[in-house]
């Protein structure tokens, strides 16, 4: 089978549907097909060499990281420097909370009853995308990484990654990327965290010292229309 490309190679909206949209298909799904049926394969054959092993229902699980408001907010209204130095930690932490669940969360069941259970040796297949702006149109720097459910083994088969412990640990993921973030940018510009409390009752959030409690609500519009949303079911 041809090797997929390097991770950080573009990706088009084909082969985002093969890998995705088409119950985890080599991304090159189309070409591999094209050369197996020149090569005179049947084309039950040519489309089974695109597979990437058995055929899943759920094909990719979403990540997304956010930095906490308050550093946000730095981005959003601080100057070319801050907004570089954010970007720039931004990126880093994402790659190592990304290895973090290749090497600790990702494996790869096969076998019956999936007895066996291996790591990708290869890593994993993802798609990632920037955005700038939160659904309400305020300034929100966040990265979604959809992660393929597919990975090779070591003896170049493909199997699939089990969707259940990414599921388990997409919030340790975020508080990871959290933890990170703050003290890479805190570091890099000289600030210090403080605790907040943002739920009565729940574990306070590290947030950046001296940024105004009123100017972190302003960023909680969505918050606040999910809580009247749901104290409006609750009454009803």
């Amino acid at each position: 089978m041809t090797p997929p490309p390097p991770a950080t190679s573009s990706t088009s909206t084909a082969q985002l549907r093969n890998l995705f949209g088409e119950r985890g298909r080599h991304r090159y799904a189309d070409r591999i097909e094209a050369e197996r049926l020149a090569a005179g394969d049947s084309p039950k054959k040519a489309f089974k060499a695109g597979a990437l092993g058995r055929r899943v229902t759920v094909t990719g699980v979403d990540f997304v990281f956010r930095p906490q408001p308050t550093i946000y907010l730095l981005w959003a209204f601080g100057d070319e420097e801050t907004r570089r130095v954010i970007e720039d930690a931004h990126e880093r932490v994402i790659e190592r909370v990304l290895e973090w669940i290749e090497d600790e969360v990702a494996v790869i069941r096969y076998g019956k009853d999936g007895i066996y259970r291996v790591r990708p040796p290869g890593g994993q297949v993802a798609a990632r995308f920037r955005h700038y702006e939160a659904r309400s149109g305020r300034p929100l720097l966040h990265d979604h990484v959809l992660l393929s459910v597919k990975g090779q083994r070591l003896d170049g088969k493909w199997g699939s990654i089990h969707t259940t412990a990414l599921h388990e640990n997409t919030v340790a993921a975020s508080a990871l990327y959290n933890e990170l973030v703050a003290a890479e940018v805190c570091e890099a510009l000289g600030l210090a965290t403080e605790p907040r409390t943002v739920t009565p009752g729940r574990r306070p959030v590290m947030e950046i010292a001296g940024v105004p409690h009123e100017l972190i609500r302003w960023t909680a519009r969505r918050s606040d229309q999910i809580a009247a949303c749901l104290a409006e079911l609750e009454h009803e």
